[in-house]
């Protein structure tokens, strides 16, 4: 059975910053590494942008993304730094090889938590990224893809980048769940999403802390995994499904990443009942139709956990046509194992499997 990886991440090296332009290279994110500290659980390494450090481990905020590739979590991580930072394409086809994957859809780590308050920096650093991705996918193309990040702060140049993405290459645009406090389905955001349905570039929307007031309201990592980096996800869903976006672009494909799918069949049933009960007033914008209509319009999609319980709900929920999974590979919580283990479940069959391990994510993808 070939393997499409949906969603799986680039732990990022400095090189990610070689396309910077002149004007910023004196701003260039530099690691800054902590020498013996145990307590810190290896994360002793942190991206040092404008004289801050990005991720704290922990208190109110604490949010990780596991780069750089200098900590020594990155070191003790059962693949080589230059598979997880791809600069050494090859090495990561190695890793791929080791668990079957055929096709592998790339996506950052750096980008998880907002790097910068300045738009144009932001973009910057954006734009740099994007381009070191394009430069090591090319090299073999046939089983590395990778999503574009977009600056959202800047819709005139996240414009620009989704133009940018279908000439490099992109199989995918990629945002998080909110854009600071702002909600995807706010009508600024509408030129980016015209662009991506017109150059048929599928938008992935990716867990992240992308919500300031839920990330300060987190202490420890515990709760930020669970609280302030998972729940930007289902304000994207409530967006595209109960904003608005897929009635103004029908022919635009969605994609909610690494948040898992048992939340879908709770969370798409609560909207339902309260469409029902907004439909006899005139408060605020309502979609066209009940948003589980929208599971059924071919537009959304998702991926799951291998070994989630509700799976069989997600399936009869989102439709078998419309599950993707992924490996999450080299991220800490260490799912790379997910594919097998999804290939031995009893309550899932062979030609679903193959589905949600080949044709769904081909298709979404466009590969």
């Amino acid at each position: 059975m070939k393997i499409i990886d949906a969603d799986s991440h680039v732990m990022e090296g400095e090189r990610v910053w070689d396309h910077l332009p002149a004007e910023f290279e004196p701003r260039r994110p530099r690691p800054v590494t902590v020498e013996n500290a145990p307590h810190l659980g290896n994360l002793n390494t942190y991206w040092l942008v404008d004289g801050q450090t990005i991720c704290r481990p922990y208190g109110r905020g604490a949010a990780v993304v596991g780069s750089p590739t200098s900590s020594a979590h990155a070191k003790k991580k059962r693949f080589s730094i230059p598979s997880q930072e791809l600069t050494d394409v090859e090495a990561r086809l190695r890793d791929l090889d080791a668990f079957g994957i055929d096709v592998q859809v790339l996506f950052p780590s750096i980008f998880l938590v907002p790097l910068t308050d300045d738009p144009r920096f932001e973009t910057a650093l954006i734009r740099s990224y994007n381009r070191f991705m394009a430069h090591a996918c090319r090299q073999r193309p046939d089983r590395l893809k990778w999503a574009a990040v977009l600056p959202m702060r800047d819709i005139s140049a996240a414009v620009l980048e989704v133009r940018a993405a279908r000439e490099l290459d992109a199989a995918a645009v990629m945002t998080f769940g909110t854009v600071g406090h702002c909600m995807l389905h706010d009508p600024e955001f509408d030129p980016v999403w015209e662009a991506a349905s017109r150059l048929r570039l599928p938008v992935c929307v990716h867990v992240g802390w992308s919500y300031p007031a839920l990330r300060d309201s987190c202490e420890g990592l515990f709760a930020a995994d669970n609280i302030s980096f998972t729940f930007p996800l289902f304000m994207g869903f409530f967006s595209f499904a109960g904003g608005g976006i897929l009635d103004r672009f029908p022919d635009l494909r969605v994609a909610f990443l690494e948040g898992g799918g048992g939340w879908l069949p709770y969370f798409v049933e609560r909207m339902d009942h309260y469409f029902g009960a907004h439909t006899a007033n005139t408060w605020g914008i309502l979609p066209k139709r009940r948003p589980s209509d929208y599971l059924r319009t071919g537009q959304i999609f998702a991926t799951c956990e291998a070994d989630e319980l509700l799976l069989p709900q997600v399936l009869d929920c989102l439709g078998e046509d419309h599950v993707m999974v992924s490996a999450d590979m080299p991220h800490a919580e260490a799912r790379e194992g997910s594919i097998e283990e999804l290939q031995h479940r009893k309550d899932v069959s062979d030609a679903v499997k193959e589905k949600i391990l080949w044709h769904n994510p081909a298709r979404f993808y466009n590969l």
